[in-house]
């Protein structure tokens, strides 16, 4: 049985610092009235070995339970930032998307490497049609940071993202039409979000958006009274897939794994599979980590044994 741990990470990876050169400017003693958070100055389209977008098909979205939902965060993945996934508890408020949506804005995620760049929404409301047409409400007041471009368009996709996965999670998708998200600010459509990304027309996921890892299960300061398996789904690529787990002491992972091993998917080169992956360990803070080759593409996630 796994349950959710008190324990937040000591880790702060800074990734909106890292991302935004201009909010280093407080340090200093100069506070800009409307910093930009910007993608890194190193940034390149992820592409895959031979040139190509590395388009990620994101897992299956529906859960077991009804008591939590899908919720996308920003993270920082080499020169990109990227899309990730986590449960939150769900307040079972009746409109699953809204909420959902409205969390994405509001609340921090459990994994310190994930950020989000919206400021928190006064409201949100939202429907779903017969083809899978979701229309989102957002007040104005969460389109206030000042993003550059990429941004802009990872923190729309971050919308679309969890929108789709909240009416999937609650089972009000109709099978045989793609989900698309119309996005009105403040009961009004055409809105341009950030200054840069047109909300109209109907917006779709951009299949190269999600992180070419994801750790699904445990997520961050989960606990398990038995032993752990680990979930998730990654990218077959010419790399290999690794994992390695750490004993985390003094707040740290040790730079020494104490359990390793290989993944292989069952997938083609290029394709999203799904892994699960079992460790046996004793009770203790630890730090599991799956990666390609010497380290790309890590997702990492910190979890107690009772």
């Amino acid at each position: 049985m796994i349950r959710q741990h008190t324990r937040r990470s000591g880790r702060v990876r800074l990734l909106m610092a890292a991302a935004a050169a201009p909010l280093l400017l407080g340090s200093c003693g100069v506070v800009a009235e409307l910093p930009t958070t910007s993608m890194p100055s190193s940034f390149s389209a992820a592409t895959s070995p031979e040139g190509r977008p590395m388009a990620v098909s994101a897992p299956a979205e529906a859960t077991v339970s009804k008591v939590v939902m899908p919720v996308y965060w920003l993270g920082l993945n080499g020169s990109d930032v990227q899309l990730y996934r986590e449960f939150l508890p769900s307040q079972n408020t009746g409109d699953p998307i809204g909420e959902a949506v409205l969390a994405m804005t509001t609340q921090a995620p459990a994994d310190d490497d994930y950020f989000t760049p919206w400021s928190p929404a006064s409201k949100v409301t939202a429907s779903i049609s017969s083809k899978n047409v979701i229309t989102v409400d957002v007040s104005s007041d969460a389109f206030k940071p000042s993003l550059d471009a990429g941004m802009a368009h990872r923190a729309v996709q971050q919308l679309v993202y969890t929108a789709t996965a909240a009416a999937a999670n609650a089972g009000l998708t109709t099978a045989g039409y793609n989900a698309s998200v119309v996005v009105l600010v403040d009961g009004k459509a055409g809105y341009r979000a950030f200054g840069h990304e047109d909300l109209e027309p109907a917006l779709e996921r951009d299949k190269t958006m999600p992180a070419p890892i994801w750790i699904i299960s445990p997520q961050e300061g989960d606990g398990t009274e038995t032993s752990l398996t680990v979930t998730g789904s990654a990218v077959e690529r010419d790399e290999q897939l690794l994992w390695s787990v750490e004993r985390i002491v003094n707040g740290r992972p040790e730079t020494t794994a104490l359990k390793s091993g290989e993944i292989r998917l069952e997938a083609e080169a290029g394709e999203t599979s799904m892994f699960e992956v079992a460790i046996e360990l004793e009770p203790g803070d630890y730090n599991v980590r799956v990666f390609h080759g010497e380290g790309e593409n890590e997702d990492s996630k910190r979890f107690t044994v009772y």
